[in-house]
């Protein structure tokens, strides 16, 4: 039953303090969906209708100005869910430093927020979409129906392909407007970004603009990236091309009925995949992999770099920032929450094995 009392934020806050600078005694385990059973699934996705069925925290503020990051406003009337996909939406941090650890720390928000509303405690699933990569339309993952432990399957094009099986038929989101889930397999994505957007296009070689999204995030390719290419920049294109075949909502598609909509990664968390996806080993798998990076050597384990701003004026300056530009971040710079949820430092979830965070991968 799906519990949406207030979140006890004063207690939080005084153990905030402590619970940062505990040693991880006791971790949680993330496993890829697929190993859990009907009960696991179907508890996690009761603790995201949860979620979705909270109402709209008082206490969010956006932090970057709209005339920045152009969007919607916030829609008081909408629900804790789409509060959560809001903070991305003002934040976007992507293609700059703050990429890996913002998303750990929000998917670890996620979880406790899941934790405390819900009394969720299975430990956060991830999604392998390697295993999907050689057939990603006809993969399993988009096979299971269920109504309560399904994440069900692609949407109808006759419908705004909007979602009509599985847990999630129907699942109503507030970003960029109201409407269902909705997913769009899309094979060859990179052609359609470059043509909505001349900044992007300068960033892609004909060659590109032709591949196929599944082709880039094979079991090898992800392994080669882990032992020989410690870049954020390589992280994202396998991730991004995740988002950007499984359309919809994932990939940030503006829904039929939405006027006056740029598509992009903005509301991206609208998805509840989203989660599953950054929540992988690499970092949640993208999660996961940074992960499995780290674990390489004690190098590896505490490296960090970046810009705070994006680099897209032109392919030079891209080029030289590709994990963005000055001012450089270090492990002191906030992860900024939107007031939405305590916040901590990049420091802080450098090392998801201590501290707060305390999982670890199976």
């Amino acid at each position: 039953m799906c519990s949406v009392s207030t979140f006890p934020y004063l207690l939080f806050y005084a153990l905030f303090t402590v619970l940062i600078t505990a040693q991880c005694t006791n971790p949680t385990i993330r496993r890829e969906w697929r190993t859990l059973d009907r009960d696991g699934r179907a508890a996690w996705i009761s603790a995201v209708k949860c979620l979705a069925a909270s109402p709209h925290n008082p206490d969010l503020v956006a932090t970057v100005n709209s005339s920045i990051s152009q969007i919607p406003a916030m829609n008081t009337s909408a629900s804790f869910w789409d509060d959560i996909s809001y903070i991305h939406m003002d934040l976007n941090i992507h293609q700059t430093g703050m990429f890996l650890p913002f998303h750990r720390w929000f998917v670890h928000s996620v979880e406790q927020a899941m934790v405390e509303k819900y009394g969720f405690s299975g430990g956060f699933p991830y999604w392998n979409w390697t295993i999907d990569a050689p057939d990603f339309y006809k993969s399993s993952w988009w096979q299971d129906s269920d109504t309560e432990s399904g994440l069900g399957g692609w949407g109808d094009p006759d419908k705004d392909y909007e979602v009509q099986d599985g847990a999630f038929a129907g699942f109503a989101v507030a970003n960029p407007s109201y409407h269902p889930m909705r997913y769009q397999y899309t094979a060859q994505p990179f052609a359609a970004f470059a043509t909505s957007s001349p900044t992007i296009a300068q960033l892609f070689n004909s060659t590109m603009l032709e591949t196929y999204a599944n082709s880039t995030f094979h079991a090898d390719q992800i392994a080669a990236i882990i032992a020989g290419n410690p870049q954020i920049f390589f992280f994202q294109c396998a991730h991004g091309s995740v988002h950007a075949i499984t359309g919809g909502d994932l990939a940030g598609t503006c829904p039929a009925t939405t006027e006056d909509c740029i598509p992009g990664n903005k509301w991206w968390p609208n998805s509840p995949l989203v989660f599953l996806h950054h929540a992988t080993k690499d970092i949640l798998m993208i999660d996961k992999i940074w992960s499995d990076w780290q674990n390489l050597n004690e190098t590896s384990a505490t490296a960090f770099a970046g810009g705070s701003v994006q680099a897209f004026d032109n392919t030079t300056y891209f080029a030289k920032y590709p994990t963005g530009a000055p001012p450089m971040l270090n492990t002191s710079s906030d992860i900024y929450t939107d007031n939405m949820f305590p916040g901590v430092t990049i420091g802080d979830v450098l090392n998801h094995t201590a501290r707060y965070l305390c999982y670890v991968y199976e």
